[in-house]
């Protein structure tokens, strides 16, 4: 008899998380795993003899557990971004004391789980966590994007940009384009609801500021606040390309849903993308300005590139299924 599984929900607790990455990939893991794992937002009444996930491991909070809570421990690490470039990421003292803390808890756990072969070799690499205790899970999409096949619909000439606004997202870069060409961009993300550059003072948001900076009072940006993922289908199917020059990622949920949608990409030419995308997407080097202002301007022209790779796009975007997120997800938590 299999053991029970519990994974730690923090959204009945953490409004906030709701509409973060971690609400996302929670209604992941509800929606395709099985109808008796339990989602809980504390560990009173967890057995000991079930399997516990925590779904977030991050490095610079408070650890979720100190001890041994289960038989079976599984945390997944989805990227270790700030562990890359803390240049970029600076945290004060009570944050090194949390990645201190956190990087000794690390043998509380009997496996983990990450979101691509980049981000294993990164795990790898910087935590010492040796290979077979690493499994790479690429993640699916929630259902509502599998459940509504995308309508043979003219893309318009608008490119589209969704997800967060950290360094490593490199808005400015595209801002700096965009300005250099007489296109429209539509910005998606909980960050855009707020576009006054002078609420951006922290140091990690220092990208995020020069970015508003430069769309400020410029009607090339486009910015619908909240969006339903109807309204977010709806965009991604008439956009003339999604885009996502970031320095780096731990996977690129923005590829799989706008190629759900047979929308093409424009990718900054990283390895994390050429292992998501492989040939379906446009690449550019992503840090040229000039580069990405001329490529823009081509691919708006290209019609036929773009009819070629929507195709290619929603071909690839299949990888991702729900079939296979469920089984491989019984496989790493059931190995034996």
């Amino acid at each position: 008899m299999r053991a029970p599984v519990y994974v730690y929900d923090p959204t009945n607790t953490d409004k906030q998380s709701k509409v973060r990455g971690i609400g996302r990939y929670l209604q992941i893991l509800k929606e395709n795993t099985p109808p008796d794992w339990q989602f809980v937002h504390s560990l009173s009444g967890v057995p000991s003899h079930a399997v516990l996930i925590q779904p977030f491991y991050t490095f610079y909070q408070h650890p979720f557990i100190t001890g041994r809570v289960t038989d079976r421990q599984i945390a997944v690490i989805h990227d270790l971004i700030p562990f890359k470039y803390p240049s970029h990421f600076p945290v004060g003292i009570k944050g090194k004391f949390y990645s201190f803390w956190q990087k000794m808890n690390l043998n509380l756990f009997d496996h983990f789980i990450t979101d691509s072969e980049v981000s294993k070799k990164d795990i790898q690499s910087f935590l010492k966590i040796p290979e077979n205790k690493i499994s790479v899970l690429y993640p699916t999409l929630a259902a509502s994007f599998w459940d509504n096949q995308p309508a043979n619909t003219p893309s318009e000439d608008y490119f589209i940009y969704v997800g967060d606004g950290t360094w490593n997202k490199n808005l400015s870069t595209l801002a700096k384009a965009i300005n250099k060409t007489e296109l429209t961009c539509v910005f998606v993300g909980n960050i855009f609801k707020d576009t006054n550059p002078e609420h951006y003072k922290h140091p990690w948001q220092a990208d995020l500021r020069i970015f508003f900076e430069k769309a400020l009072n410029n009607k090339q940006f486009v910015f619908p606040g909240f969006v339903s993922d109807g309204e977010l289908l709806a965009l991604y199917s008439r956009a003339h390309y999604n885009i996502l020059l970031s320095h780096d990622e731990g996977f690129g949920f923005s590829y799989v849903e706008a190629a759900s949608c047979g929308c093409p990409s424009l990718l900054n030419d990283r390895p994390i993308f050429h292992e998501i995308a492989g040939d379906s997407a446009e690449y550019i080097n992503g840090d040229n300005v000039e580069a990405v202002a001329e490529k823009l301007n081509l691919l708006v022209q290209n019609k036929s590139q773009r009819a070629r790779l929507s195709f290619k796009a929603l071909e690839r975007s299949k990888k991702y299924n729900q079939d296979y997120f469920k089984k491989r997800v019984l496989e790493i938590v059931y190995p034996y």
